[in-house]
């Protein structure tokens, strides 16, 4: 109740007692703290310490957008941070490597350039690579109608990533799920399945526990990707140490 009510203090719409939206509040919890980073490094300098925002260290990196003129070949890029992706559902059963990749494929768009042409491509490209990487699966969409509703579309989990980068590749774990129970966006319930980071990521048992509320459940990470292939709204994966 505590952290809702100073959550809610920069962001007043998380201050009643309705369903909210987990991406939401993840980004707005996020964003607050990255605020707070110069106050408090100042603070801990005064107490000759450090302070390392944990979400710059952790999680932030840098997208590269590409726009290239199809007629001058003329490039425009532009670079941007990011705490997370949020990545369009695939067809069918996709994975979340085949939505990644969608997600940075080339496509075409009309812009006109100096040269007078109208037609470009764009594609996106990670510049670096975080330690945590968050993905954020579009469960939610406005249909042709401007009404609001949520996307059972199935996804397979993939428990590793390999993803590349201007500055080198990396692997990742996945290491927690954020999962939406409900077939509607005004109501529903979210629940966390985590591995147990006491027995780290090589667990033979692969040991996992699932968080409903103030029930806590042990499992396994094979079977959180199963029982989560519906209802997975967001993904955590761990970049393995090099």
């Amino acid at each position: 109740m505590n952290f809702r009510e100073v959550v809610s203090v920069w962001n007043p719409e998380f201050a009643d007692f309705q369903q909210k939206d987990a991406h939401e509040f993840l980004t707005t919890v996020l964003d607050q703290i990255r605020s707070l980073g110069t106050k408090l490094q100042a603070k801990a300098a005064s107490m000759g310490m450090t302070y390392i925002c944990p979400v710059e260290d952790l999680l932030m990196f840098k997208m590269q957008s590409t726009r290239t003129c199809k007629s001058c070949g003329t490039e425009s890029i532009r670079q941007e941070d990011f705490t997370n992706l949020s990545l369009n559902l695939s067809p069918g059963c996709g994975t979340v490597m085949d939505m990644l990749q969608d997600y940075q494929k080339e496509e075409e768009l009309v812009y006109l350039c100096e040269c007078g042409a109208t037609t470009s491509s764009q594609r996106s490209s990670f510049v670096n690579l975080p330690k945590v990487l968050i993905l954020h699966l579009k469960r939610f969409r406005f249909t042709e109608m401007y009404q609001f509703q949520k996307v059972h579309q199935p996804v397979a989990l993939c428990r590793d990533l390999v993803i590349s980068s201007n500055q080198g590749g990396g692997c990742y774990s996945l290491v927690s799920v954020i999962s939406h129970h409900g077939s509607r966006t005004d109501s529903g319930h979210y629940i966390s399945d985590g591995l147990d980071r006491n027995v780290g990521e090589t667990d033979p048992n692969d040991r996992w526990f699932t968080y409903n509320d103030a029930r806590v459940t042990e499992t396994t990470g094979a079977s959180a990707c199963e029982q989560r292939i519906q209802s997975s709204y967001i993904l955590f994966y761990k970049r393995h140490l090099d």
